[in-house]
């Protein structure tokens, strides 16, 4: 794991939808989930729209995590700001590359990118609202991190435990057209 074993951190999952992350996590940790769910009054992480930026009373925070949640939120040049205001020591991004083959594909043979951009007759609250894409998403993360922040990126290969022959493909294609073949782009930010 990216992030490391925990010891005693304080870790905050932003857009932590079925926690999914937490299982992930190895060591010793108190975990913080943050999501938004209007229908959900009795929910057992902090229920709270982003779009409003973090939650005032979180107090300092050791790890955070936003994967895959920054791009649905308008307001994503001020939250990613906060993180860096609450976190101690290390912030983990998750962004999508949208510009990925398969999503041309589906936009070319379907019309449609992912389920994330449709335009749907009732208002959906889980959509992205940003296109982000492979160099972008670099630009993003490198021109808005503090200069006292290291950033490491790495690239998601979807294929994964999917397909071994379609995997190697992909990692090697990757190397050449990053654009095409990336899945997604990861960063993990540590204050110097």
């Amino acid at each position: 794991m990216k992030i490391g074993k925990l010891n005693n951190e304080i870790v905050l999952d932003i857009g932590c939808r079925d926690k999914i992350f937490k299982k992930y996590l190895i060591g010793s940790y108190k975990y913080v989930g943050i999501d938004y769910n209007p229908e959900d009054e009795n929910s057992d992480f902090i229920n709270h729209n982003l779009e409003k930026g973090l939650p005032e009373n979180l107090g300092k925070i050791d790890i955070i995590n936003a994967a895959d949640v920054l791009e649905h939120i308008d307001n994503i040049h001020e939250l990613f700001s906060n993180c860096f205001e609450i976190a101690n020591k290390k912030i983990a991004i998750a962004l999508p590359n949208m510009a990925y083959y398969r999503f041309r594909m589906n936009f070319f043979f379907r019309g449609e990118m992912s389920d994330k951009y449709k335009f749907f007759a009732k208002k959906k609250v889980d959509r992205h609202k940003w296109v982000t894409t492979y160099f972008n998403n670099l630009k993003f993360v490198n021109e808005n991190t503090p200069k006292s922040w290291k950033i490491s990126h790495y690239d998601y290969i979807f294929q994964r435990k999917r397909n071994f022959i379609l995997f190697y493909f992909e990692k090697l294609c990757s190397k050449f057209f990053p654009k095409l073949f990336v899945y997604e782009n990861i960063f993990i930010i540590e204050k110097n």
